[in-house]
């Protein structure tokens, strides 16, 4: 390494202060089996720090899920299509997401394990129309196979960084 200590290239805090941080917090019920194992793809010109709160939809988690809704920049409620409890639950879990969270964040529900094509029980007209009713944004994948994965948080992450760009732009110093 040619650098020798005590000089670095950058000051650490303008390094830091660099970063545009992206805050998801995501609910659902155990079953629902979400599990993306996601990566961020590099954007170009934007140094993204992306934190995934994944969420227990047990309720003795309650306290803690809670806390990470608070200044998330999007939130997303999944269920799993072979199982009418989990869908049944949205209304609990967007009453749950309304009270405790700051700030605007983008409201997401996820149809999950539309690959079980034979066992599915809830139908994507169904999911939509409540997705639509609760002006919330609408996706369907398969944690299993990847589908629709990767423009889940590709949607969601340029909308993200859109708007905190424009929030700079009109709040320079913050």
């Amino acid at each position: 390494m040619d650098r020798k200590p005590g000089h670095l290239t950058k000051n650490p805090q303008d390094a830091v202060n660099a970063l545009n941080w992206v805050k998801f917090s995501a609910g659902y019920q155990p079953t629902v089996g979400v599990d993306y194992g996601f990566k961020i793809q590099h954007c170009e010109g934007i140094d993204l720090r992306v934190h995934l709160w994944d969420l227990s939809g047990s309720t003795e988690y309650i306290d803690v899920r809670n806390e990470l809704y608070i200044q998330a920049d999007a939130i997303f409620m999944a269920f799993d299509v072979t199982n009418q409890a989990t869908f049944d639950a949205l209304d609990s879990w967007l009453k749950e997401i309304q009270r405790y969270t700051t700030g605007t964040p983008d409201l997401i529900v996820v149809a999950n394990k539309t690959d079980l094509k034979q066992k599915r029980v809830i139908s994507t007209n169904e999911s939509k129309k409540w997705a639509n009713q609760n002006r919330i944004k609408y996706f369907e994948t398969s944690a299993a196979t990847g589908d629709g994965v990767d423009r889940l948080f590709q949607d969601i992450l340029v909308t993200i960084i859109e708007r905190k760009k424009l929030w700079k732009k009109a709040n320079p110093t913050g």
